[in-house]
Formats: structure tokens, C-alpha cells, sequence
């Protein structure tokens, strides 16, 4: 084994799962080129440490163009992500590809998929070149692949094979969302070093626990001010019913569970109680089914979440 094989100079920092890989197995390397000018989607900032990266293919057959781009996260199945690293102006990192089930068919097309922000406002660049297409697994001795963001092909964004006036530059979107991301790689990203990151620990001490930082889109590691979620009294039908407004990410799963009383002691759940008025990019709005009545004067609304 030769964990430190090298290519070309240009991916000399890329690490390798395995450089002796098992029979008919592909590496796929993925690459931008070391130093290159990337920049931000205003054309002047250069790309910074929040970009991600992602290798992956959309499935049945689907061909994502501007005209669909709505329809990029639900088709979209990642194979790995990488972390733009911004001290050396590129991203780098390898996969292996072991299988051929759905949706990794054997000649599908592949794609890198780069974007940064949250779903009211952000950036994408995806692209690829003409012979990025998944491997067949499970014929034929190993070999490996070097997918090389500078031979690539926009869909959105703008990829010069020059460098001039930048190698990369995404292009700025709204309400549209982006890959999802789960619990796990969101502490990969947002947590390195960090001891505290059980879902239900507070790693910055702000009194938000990790979950809700996850699912706001908060920073985990930086002490911030408490949550709000908005609650008001709804006049529906003449009734007056509690309300509550849970700012959220689309693009951060969790299964959340809404909870209801009238004493803060005994606490209910389900379709029965609760029910959901809007759903948004970036907030989640429950409304109470019990309202508010000389029987049941007081009502509370809370919220749990686990990371699915």
C-alpha cells in the first residue's frame, strides 16, 4: 500500500481511502486545482470555508437545468461531501465506489454540487464534464478516476477552465433548497473539536441545545441569545387558538413532535392535537386544536426534537 501516491502536482494534498483497492472497485478523486481564484457570487469575495461540496447523481434519469432547479434536492443522492478548504483555494477528496444499486447506476451521470447558505438565500455552482459517469462495479481490476472541477461544464454558476476571471463562481439563489443535510455531517462540519455534540447537549452554553442550533441554522459554537419561537393567540371561526412559529431549515431534517397542555404537567401529542398551518423554507407554524375557553383558560405549546 502507498498511501501517499501521487498523481499529478495537482492533487498532492488529496488523501486516499485506499491506494490497493479490493477487485473492481473505482476511486473516483475529486478535485479543484490548488490556489485557484474562487470566488463568491458577488464576483469579488473570494469563496470562503462555509462552501460544500458535494459528488452525487440525480436519480431516474433526471437532467437538472435552470428550468427544474426546485427539483435538484428532492432527485439529488450525494455520494460524499467535502469541506471547501479556503487556506488552499480548492476543494479535494476521493470516494470509493463499491455498488451499483439505484441510484448509482453504472453510467449515470455524476455531478459536483457546491453551495453555501440556507434555503431563503444562498449559492450554488453545480457542474461536470461530459465523461463523469458512475463506474460499473464488479467487473474488472481496480482503477482510478480524476474528476477535476477545471474540465467541468456549468448547469449553474460558472466553472473557467482558464482560471480567468475565476475558476469558480456560484450564482446566488433564493427559496430554493439545497442539499439536505443530516445531523452527523453538520457536526462534521460546524463541531470539529467540539467534545459536546449529542444532540441534546448545549456545546456553546447559550441554553439552545445542538438540535435546535442544527435545525435554526444557528452557529453551534457560538454563544448567541435563546431561541425565539413566536407564539400568539389565532382567531379561527370566532375561537381564539395558541400558535406557534419554530424557525427551521428545510434542508435540516429532524422529527419534531408538538406537545400541548393546559397545567405544564400533562402534556399531549399527535394529528388530535395539534396541526400544521404553514410550511416554509425556513420556518414551521403549529397551531394548538384546543382553543382557548372558559373551560381551558391557560394552553402551552412546546416542541421536541431528535435527529432522525
Amino acid at each position: 500500500m502507498n498511501p501517499t501516491m501521487k498523481l499529478t502536482p495537482n492533487i498532492l494534498a488529496v488523501f486516499l481511502l485506499a491506494s490497493a483497492l479490493s477487485k473492481a472497485e473505482t476511486q473516483i478523486i475529486c478535485i479543484s486545482p490548488q490556489d485557484a481564484r474562487n470566488l463568491s457570487s458577488d464576483g469579488v469575495s473570494p469563496m470562503d470555508a462555509g462552501f460544500r461540496f458535494e459528488l452525487g447523481v440525480f436519480g431516474s434519469g433526471f437532467v437538472p437545468t435552470m428550468a427544474n432547479s426546485a427539483e435538484w434536492a428532492a432527485k439529488w443522492t450525494p455520494a460524499q461531501r467535502s469541506s471547501y478548504k479556503a487556506n488552499l483555494k480548492r476543494y479535494a477528496d476521493s470516494f470509493v465506489a463499491t455498488t451499483n444499486n439505484s441510484p448509482f447506476t453504472a453510467g449515470t451521470p455524476a455531478y459536483m454540487w457546491g453551495f453555501k447558505g440556507d434555503p431563503a438565500s444562498g449559492e450554488w455552482i453545480l457542474f461536470r464534464a461530459s465523461g463523469w459517469v458512475w463506474p460499473t462495479v464488479g467487473n474488472g481490476p481496480p482503477d482510478f478516476r480524476i474528476w477535476d472541477a477545471k474540465d467541468a461544464t456549468a448547469v449553474i454558476g460558472t466553472v473557467n477552465a482558464s482560471g480567468n476571471p475565476s475558476l469558480m463562481k456560484p450564482a446566488a439563489v433564493s427559496n430554493l433548497p439545497p442539499p439536505a443535510t443530516n445531523y452527523g455531517q453538520w457536526v462534521k462540519d460546524e463541531m470539529t473539536g467540539e467534545s459536546h455534540v449529542a444532540a441534546n447537549e448545549d456545546a456553546d452554553g447559550d441554553g439552545v441545545a445542538n438540535i435546535f442550533e442544527f435545525i435554526a441554522g444557528t452557529p453551534p459554537d457560538v454563544k448567541g441569545a435563546p431561541l425565539q419561537m413566536p407564539s400568539k393567540l389565532v382567531d379561527v371561526s370566532g375561537s381564539k387558538y395558541l400558535q406557534l412559529t419554530l424557525p427551521r431549515r428545510s434542508d435540516r431534517p429532524a422529527t419534531l413532535v408538538f406537545e400541548v397542555s393546559d397545567d405544564l404537567m400533562t402534556w399531549k401529542s399527535g394529528s388530535g392535537q395539534t396541526v400544521e398551518v404553514s410550511s416554509s423554507s425556513t420556518s414551521l407554524v403549529v397551531r394548538d386544536l384546543t382553543p382557548v375557553q372558559p373551560g381551558t383558560p391557560r394552553r402551552f405549546i412546546r416542541v421536541a426534537a431528535t435527529s432522525p
